[in-house]
Order: structure tokens, then sequence, then C-alpha cells
């Protein structure tokens, strides 16, 4: 018993007990917690024990609820047997409608590569009034009615929160250690995208968007997905899907990650969708939801999977990168093209209501009293149906119409006030311009949300035209039409919340994605099109602006006076390119990240921020505009001497390490030594090596260096040298291969003692994969990793939060770019040293992390590290002692390999 909680953990395993008081409290918490004390662990038993005995007094609330026992005697009047008092807004009925089940609504999984800018954001969810204006509601508060008078404790849901679908996997794994999966004291489910769960041959097989050909399979016009018809009506039911999923399942215990849960269903009978299963089903009983952290803080991936957060414990897992996620997801990014074709589709489709709203109108004149009097309703009701429909189309287009012209102005002053370089201009518009600019186009009309209103009439227009209906699934716009309109009425939702109009800036880009093709000395002519009015026509330029735009540019057409990409006989005004032969990025940049977390978070009972490199904590507070009650900071449990640390200011020659940018590009001296050092450390350390740089540019550069100069060749002879890809999809062959490597060094040379891996930080290799033992036995920083200072999402954020300091007691600029290089180092350096017998080498290669006077933000590395910071009196003295601690390490671990024990 912990604090009145019994808490229940595998053997030997320790907890502490800050969390549930916390809970208990109400508090947000924020916890800095180095990897190897076993804070995944210790989150999950600690908040599942709190929830377990929460669950025992809720039973109990609700046997002395007055409210609840009346309802009781009602039901048994009425011989329903079943206790039939409403829970929580988020706990769902048992059995979930065909329209729920209908949605095809949670996103893919953002991809992890390393990007300055902010990734596009896809939306595929089609039923818009059940994510948007149904949460609206339940958020504020229409639910209450259900729950007067009672006075038993409502439903607490717990959202377990990572950044990759990967670290679930290993968060589930944890989870399983623990007897409350394993005998069934809780449920869970996981959130993840077809990408993950999808078992049908003939989406994958389309080779395309899995959602979309997804939603195309089981709409009303689909040939429909055997899998997702399997499940009506018994295994609607989360009792029956976990019962199949257990009797199916090749595992002992109630607990399943996806690759079990898609391999259970699979080959059960009969075989079911995973997808739905685990997002619609399980979610309805599930006491833990484990989710990446845009499933929580996207509000429309929020929307689209139904995450309802109200009175829900939050835990966000590896949140050292929240601040980032809040910004992207609270940002939106469109092409030229992107809005021209939702225009021309949206334009499109509602002539061809107009059509068969005339058609059904002269057929209902000719017949007159020839047809009997119910088949002359129904057509009544088919006119009226089709009119509504029309109307909801014109609203649409009009908004879309109106978002297109106000896109030509600012593109268009943007462009005018650009310099170009390297075939790139780009512009970033004041808040106060961009506010000016939609008071001209008359978006202000979005600012009142009542009922009634623009916004509100908006959203009913737009959930009209997304089908549903026999009538509506006809003219059903396509799914990226979909996406492009209701990004653009979420930022207008987020962007007049309160006083947030200060917080968003506008960035127009113009960009040549390549060069024109030539054929010998013929360059390809260009192509003119021009769009009828007819179906043919249409469709022939919807399919050369979605598989042709990136063989040939739509852009380059003829002379500019003779092109047009959207003919005037299809839009009023017509459109014209903005630039010839250039792409255009359209984006609304959010640089308060304040307003994602609390939009996500404002009802949640209680919010647990834990990683390994919160540290440096200050900007949190500021960033996420939360005060933290709690905060901790794990203490350091490795033995002394089993860790090396140390800074190296200069290399074997003396040369002064400092990587800086211009220092790297114009000094061949400090990448030789940088060279030098890996080569000392690779012929010293046994196993695995990790080396991480700024970015994927220097490591290029210096890796073709190490080439060039014959150092890479000399360090092949001891190690197996990978770089890390920029490719997600490569990742996995890559680590196989280090793996592979460190295991059997001899299938790499006879002198092989293992691999060096050149890495990047904030990429791929820095989180998420679990480099114990031999899997690091060294970790090597090059540099400090600023961000690009040239990038203009850099530039603004520094702006603004220089302009907003005193107003929203915000860090400076440059105190949040420190900030963000140290959190990144942080995170690399905690790849070495994972477990309490692990042992490893953290070498920092840079003067500017010497802990002295003049080095003050020396103090912003993890303490766990400061801590164990050794004295060198020299680039000899750094050698003797680094091959006296990996002797003394290899004499203790005689065999080569440490015990994995957490």
């Amino acid at each position: 018993m912990i604090c009145g909680y019994d808490v229940k953990l595998p053997a030997n395993v320790e907890l502490y007990r800050t969390q549930k008081t916390m809970i208990a409290k109400k508090q947000l918490s924020r916890i800095y917690w180095q990897a190897i004390l076993g804070k995944t662990l210790a989150l999950l038993s600690s908040t599942c024990a709190w929830l377990a005995k929460y669950k025992e007094e809720r039973i109990q609330s609700k046997r002395e609820c007055i409210a609840c026992n009346k309802k009781w005697e009602t039901s048994e009047v009425k011989g329903d047997g079943v206790n039939e008092c409403k829970e929580s807004s988020h706990e769902l009925p048992e059995t979930l409608s065909e329209k729920q089940f209908e949605k095809n609504d949670l996103t893919e999984e953002f991809d992890m590569d390393f990007v300055s800018r902010v990734p596009f954001k896809s939306m595929i969810g089609t039923d818009f009034e059940s994510f948007g204006t149904k949460r609206m509601k339940v958020e504020e508060g229409e639910d209450a009615k259900g729950h007067e008078g009672h006075t038993c404790l409502p439903k607490v849901s717990v959202y377990y929160g990572t950044r990759t679908h990967k670290q679930i996997g290993q968060v589930v794994k944890e989870f399983s250690r623990l007897p409350y999966g394993q005998q069934g004291i809780l449920k869970h489910t996981i959130l993840a995208s077809r990408e993950h769960t999808c078992i049908n041959a003939v989406v994958h097989e389309s080779g395309g968007d899995l959602q979309n050909k997804c939603a195309e399979l089981i709409g009303s016009k689909g040939a429909g997905c055997m899998y997702k018809n399997n499940m009506r009506p018994k295994y609607e039911r989360p009792v029956a899907a976990r019962s199949l999923i257990g009797s199916s399942s090749e595992k002992s215990d109630n607990v399943w990650d996806i690759e079990d849960l898609v391999k259970a269903l699979s080959s059960s009978t009969p075989p079911l969708c995973p997808y739905f299963v685990s997002t619609r089903v399980l979610t309805s009983d599930a006491d833990i939801i484990f989710c990446p952290f845009n499933y929580m803080l996207d509000p429309i991936i929020r929307d689209n999977s139904d995450v309802s957060l109200k009175n829900a414990v939050v835990v966000l897992d590896e949140a050292h990168n929240v601040e980032d996620v809040c910004r992207e997801s609270a940002s939106f990014s469109f092409t030229e093209k992107e809005i021209a074709s939702t225009c021309l589709d949206l334009h499109h489709k509602g002539n061809e209501v107009e059509k068969a709203l005339e058609k059904v109108k002269k057929k209902l004149t000719k017949s007159g009293e020839l047809i009997d009097e119910y088949s002359l309703e129904a057509m009544g009701n088919d006119v009226e149906t089709y009119r509504q429909l029309s109307e909801s189309f014109k609203t649409v287009n009009k908004f879309m119409t109106d978002i297109l012209n106000w896109f030509s102005v600012m593109t268009a002053e943007a462009l005018g006030a650009a310099k170009e370089r390297d075939g790139r201009s780009a512009h970033t518009f004041t808040w106060e311009r961009l506010y000016t600019s939609l008071t001209e186009a008359n978006f202000l009309r979005f600012q009142d949300k009542t009922n009634g209103s623009a916004l509100v009439s908006l959203l009913k227009a737009l959930t009209d035209i997304c089908g549903g209906n026999e009538y509506a699934d006809l003219f059903k716009p396509n799914s990226s039409s979909l996406v492009c309109a209701e990004k653009f009425i979420y930022f207008f939702k987020i962007y007049f919340m309160e006083d947030y109009r200060t917080c968003y800036k506008l960035f127009v880009c113009a960009e040549k994605p390549f060069e024109q093709r030539r054929f010998g000395n013929r360059v390809e002519k260009p192509v003119r099109l021009v769009i009828g009015e007819n179906l043919f026509s249409y469709l022939l330029v919807i399919h050369y602006m979605i598989f042709r735009s990136d063989v040939l540019d739509i852009g380059a057409f003829a002379n500019k006076s003779d092109r047009l990409w959207l003919d005037s006989r299809v839009l009023p005004n017509g459109y014209r390119e903005a630039k010839q032969g250039y792409r255009i990025n359209f984006e609304l940049w959010c640089m308060r990240p304040a307003l994602a977390y609390l939009d996500a978070f404002k009802s949640c009972r209680s919010v647990i921020l834990a990683s390994g490199t919160l540290c440096p904590m200050d900007t949190f507070k500021s960033e996420l505009g939360v005060d933290f009650q709690q905060q901790m900071e794990g203490s350091q449990v490795i033995p002394e001497d089993r860790i090396f640390a140390a800074v190296i200011p200069a290399g074997p020659n003396g040369h002064r390490l400092r990587a800086t940018f211009r220092n790297i590009n114009g000094d061949n001296h400090l990448v030789s030594e940088i060279a030098s050092v890996l080569r000392a450390v690779c012929e010293r350390v046994p196993k695995g090596i990790l080396c991480f740089v700024a970015s994927y540019r220097l490591l290029e550069q210096l890796y073709d260096f190490m080439e060039s100069s014959g150092i890479l060749r000399q360090i092949m002879t001891l190690k197996h040298v990978l770089k890390e890809p920029r490719r997600s999809a490569q990742m996995n062959e890559v680590m196989a291969e280090y793996e592979e490597a460190i295991v059997f060094p001899q299938h790499f040379g006879s002198n092989c003692t293992g691999a060096l891996m050149f890495a990047v930080f904030r990429g791929k290799v820095s989180e998420g994969i679990d480099f114990a033992d031999d899997r690091a036995r060294c970790v090597v920083s090059v540099g400090i990793p600023f961000p690009n200072a040239m990038d203009e999402q850099v530039v603004e954020k520094k702006r603004f939060n220089d302009e907003n300091s005193k107003k929203l007691h915000l860090l400076s600029g440059d105190d949040w770019y420190t900030m963000q290089a140290y959190r990144a180092l942080n995170q690399a350096l905690g790849r070495c040293l994972r477990h309490r017998n692990d042992w490893g080498v953290i070498l920092l290669v840079d003067d500017r992390l010497l802990p002295t006077r003049a080095n003050p933000n020396a103090a912003k590395v993890s303490r766990w590290i400061r801590e164990q910071l050794r004295p060198l009196r020299g680039y000899d003295d750094f050698l003797l002692q680094l091959k006296k601690f990996v002797s003394e390490m290899q004499t203790e671990n005689s065999d080569g390999i440490s015990s994995s024990e957490q």
C-alpha cells in the first residue's frame, strides 16, 4: 500500500508517491525522470492503481446514488432489467450505431522524419457533425440534464500518449507486465490508423490512400468490406469483441498491442476489421486508451477520432517535444492547387445537384395526375431534399470561392514583397496584416459561434454535402476537397477563440518544384487545358491535375497571358496561376502552443507530462500556458563508476572544438579534429557507438571528409559504419544491420568490434529506440543543435516571443531558441545508459559545454550528466581515462554482455 493505494507491481520494482497524490488532487504535473529509472512502468502502475481504486469507489457511489436507484426501479418496472443511468459524456453505448461505423475519420500517423516545416495535415472525416458540433455541445455541458440529481462519481478514462505508434508498442509491453491488464482489472485499446490495422487486400492493392479507398469501399456505392460487415451486430459490442480477441490470440493474458490485435482478428472466426474494432468498439468500455500525441492535441484528428478528454486523466510520455506538437496542431498548411481544385470540385458537384433538381421538377410537372398520391409525395420530398442539398453546396462553394479570392490577393502581395533566391521566394505577414486581410475579405462574420451564425450555418452545410444519405452520397465531393474546406473552418474556429488573433502569422512561399524536362535539345512543350462543361472533360482535367502534376507542373502553360488553370466557364471569374511553374504554399502559423494545449486539455481531470529530457524545464509553464503544481526530477541510480562522461574542448592537435555552423563550413581543421576524436573512440570502445550531429547536411559533410582523408577507411576496419536514413521506411533495415554488426561483428571483418551510427539530433535515432547495453556503449554529441536560424518559422517564433514576453510571460526569443537546442542535446545523450546495470561513455564534443562561468548555458545539460562529468587535464588524459574505464567495465563484464534487468 502506498498512500492508501494498492499498487500492483512486477517483482523487485519500487514506486514513487508523487503521481498518486497529484491525480487525487486533480493537479497538473511535469516529471523529469531519466529513462533508466523505469519511468513508463512507474507512470503506468501508479495511474492504474489510482484508476482501479477509483472504479471501486464509483461502483459504491452508484449504489448510494438516489437518482441511479430511481432509474433502476424505473427500468425494472419497464422490464428492461438493466441500469440505464446515464454515464458521463464520453461513455458510449454498448452498441454503436451504423452511422458511427460508417465514419472513416482517423488520420494517418504523421511522418516522423525530421523536418523544420510544419507537415501537411491530413483529415479524412466525412461526418463533420459527429466530431465537430457534437463534441462542442458535449464540452459545453449539454449532457448535464442527463446527470441531473446524480451524486455518483463520473466515469474517468486514462489517455496515455506517446509520440509514435512504435513507442506505444513499448508502453503496451510495460503494461503487460502489470496485473491490471493481465487479470482484466482494467481494459485497454489503442487508437491507430488504417496503415497499421487494415487487413482488406482490396484496399492495400489500390496503392493509394488507404483511408479514401476504405471510405469508397464501405460507402453506399461501394462493394462493402467483409471484415467490417462481420461485426454486425454481435461484435459491435465490446464484450463480444474482447472475447473473440482473447479466444483468437496466441497470448495467454488480456494485453495485446496492435500487431497482436491484427493477427488475432485476421485469423478469428469470423475475421473482423481491427481498425473499427480498436477505434470504435473497444473505446466504449476501455479504461485506458493508448494513442499518439496528435490524437489528443490536433483538433481535427481529435474530433475525427471521437476522442473526448472531458474528466479524463491524460499522461503524455516522452513529452519533451509537446510544445512543437502543439504549435503544429494549431497550424494549417495549404497549396494553391489544393484550394483551386477544391473550388472546381465543389462547383462541379453543385452543378450536378442543380441538374438533378431540375430533372425531378420536370418529371413532377409532366407526371401531374398520372401517378399515385404516394409517388407524388415521394417526388415532392426528392425536390425538397435536392433543394436543401443545392443550398448547402452554394454555401460551401461561396466560402471556398471567398477563400480562393483571399488567397489570390495575399499571394500577389507576398510575391510583390519577396525577393527570389535560388528559385524560391517567401514572405511572412504580421498578425496585424493577417487580421486586416480577413476583415477586407469579410471573414470576421465567422467570429460568432451561436446558433444561426455564419459559422454554424457553414458547418451544417458541410455536414450536408459530406454524404450519409442516398442523395448526398451521389454528389459527395472528393475527400481532399472536404479536407481543405474543413481545415479552413477549424482555423477560423481557433483564430476567433478569445484573443488569439495575435498568435497567428501568414506565410506564403513560391518555389520551383523541379526543372522543366528536356528531351535532347528540345524543351517539352507546355500544355494548355481548357475545361469544358461536360463530365468527360471535367474528369480528364481532374485526372491531369492529380496524376500529372508530379510530372509536368500544371503551371507550365504556354505564355502567361494565354494560360488559364481553371476556365471562366467553371469558376465565375476564372483563375490564373499565381506564378508560372511554381508551387505556392499558403501556411497559417500558430506561434503559441498554449492554444492547442488548452483547447485539448481544458476539461481534463489531470494532465501529466513526463520525459527523460524535459530539462531545461523553464519553457513549459510559459509556452503551454499552465502552472504545473507539482514537478519532479529523478536522481541518478547507476553507480558512478559505470559512467564515463566528459566534455572534449580540443582535439589531438590542440585545435579548439566549437562546432558552429560557420566554423564547420570554413574550418577543415575542425572537421579533421572531430574525425580524429571519432577514430580514437572507435579504437577504444567496443560494440555500438552513436554519433549525433546537427543536420543531415553536416552528417554528409563530416562523412565525406572522413572518406576523402582516409580516416573513414581506418574506422571501417574496426566498426561497420552506418548513417541514419532520411526516410522512415528505411530505418528498420538500417537498425537490423547495426544490430547485426554488434552481435556478429565477425560478419563485417576479422577486426570489427561493432558498429558506428551517424545520426541527427531530433531525428529517428534520437528517440523511440532502446539502445541498452551493447547497442550504445558510447554516445558522441558534436556541437549544440540550435534550430536553423534562417528558417522563417524559427525567425517568426523568436520575434513573437520578444514582442509578447511581458504580456504573456514568455521567455525571450533568444532564451526560447537556446532551450530548444539543449533539449534536443539532452534527448540524444539519453540514448546511452538505459538501466541500472548498464555502463557507457557520454562525450560532448564542444568547448561551449564546459561547466565554466564563461558558459552559463552549460548548466542546461541534464543534471545526471553534469554530475558525472570528469575533469580532464588534456586530450591525452582523456584517452588514458577512457581506455582505463572501458578496460575495467570489460573485466567486470567478462562475457561482454551486461544484464538487461530493468
